[in-house]
């Protein structure tokens, strides 16, 4: 199989996984910066440590400008993101975050000189309106949500067009630790005030247990571990096929719905996950020939 296949199947796998994490936002009770600076941390240190294992520690001095520029877009990514999921509807937040490919279209044949062409603007309307079906956004909007949602798709183009280049120097481990680590230090401050926000003293109890594993899963797996493949898998395709693959997140989003909170998807739903679909694979196609 050819290795830009592979990196697809890779990336499409990690946004489906990724596709859980508005349900453990929702389901941890902690405010959205704090979240952010927990996963965050969660997700460094280990990818650091492996980063250390390995003897790939020794970042170019050339990158780190560009790195820290890239971790702290990252966190302000992230907080942006899971305070619309906190603040407005999980349709709207998905939708919102997801103008980004769009961005990517647009800005990728400009900044880093990929090829643009009209099977990849097809491909990438289709799998906006694949989402729009998934979600279809209607009340619950608020403005600070909306923002938000709108700062969120903006800051992940960003780490996109900054990071791919990067991960192409320097490799997808390196980066992930490095980039992580940058985002976990800006939000210190937050996950300081989280220890605080902790019921230290129910701490026995099953719920807390049940948080306690969520944030650990968020972390670790869908934080740090992920991003490195992520990294990978990104440094090997257009910028623009990432971000039209990418879309397999949200539409995950209604499967994982119907797996664990028993809301089956309407024929609309499952339409807008073969657009989402259809479309991953057209991008790639098209690219390889």
């Amino acid at each position: 199989m050819p290795r830009r296949w592979i990196a697809a199947l890779v990336l499409a796998s990690i946004a489906a996984a990724w596709g859980t994490i508005p349900l453990i936002v929702r389901n941890v009770e902690l405010p959205a910066e704090q979240l952010v600076a927990a996963r965050l941390w969660l997700g460094a240190i280990p990818v650091l440590g492996w980063a250390f294992v390995r003897g790939d520690h020794r970042l170019p001095q050339a990158e780190v400008a560009r790195v820290v520029i890239l971790g702290v877009i990252l966190a302000a990514h992230w907080a942006a993101f899971f305070w619309s999921l906190k603040t407005t509807t999980v349709a709207i937040a998905l939708v919102l975050v997801y103008l980004a490919p769009v961005l990517l279209a647009f800005l990728a044949p400009r900044i880093l000189n990929e090829p643009g062409d009209t099977g990849t603007w097809i491909a990438v309307v289709m799998a906006m309106i694949g989402v729009i079906l998934v979600a279809r956004p209607g009340g619950g909007a608020t403005v600070a949500g909306t923002i938000a949602g709108l700062i969120a798709g903006a800051s992940l183009a960003a780490v996109i067009l900054i990071g791919k280049p990067i991960a192409q120097r320097i490799g997808g481990l390196q980066l992930a630790a490095y980039e992580h680590t940058v985002a976990a230090l800006v939000m210190t401050p937050w996950a300081v005030g989280a220890l605080f926000e902790v019921p230290w003293e129910e701490a026995g109890n099953p719920s807390a247990l049940d948080s306690w594993w969520q944030l650990m899963i968020l972390g670790v797996v869908l934080t740090g571990i992920s991003s490195v493949f992520y990294w990978m898998s990104v440094s090997r395709l257009p910028a623009t096929s990432v971000g039209v693959i990418m879309y397999t997140e949200p539409a995950s989003a209604v499967i994982w719905a119907a797996l664990f909170l028993d809301e089956t998807p309407d024929i609309a739903a499952a339409l807008g996950v073969l657009l989402v679909i259809t479309a991953g694979i057209m991008v790639v196609a098209g690219r390889s020939r």
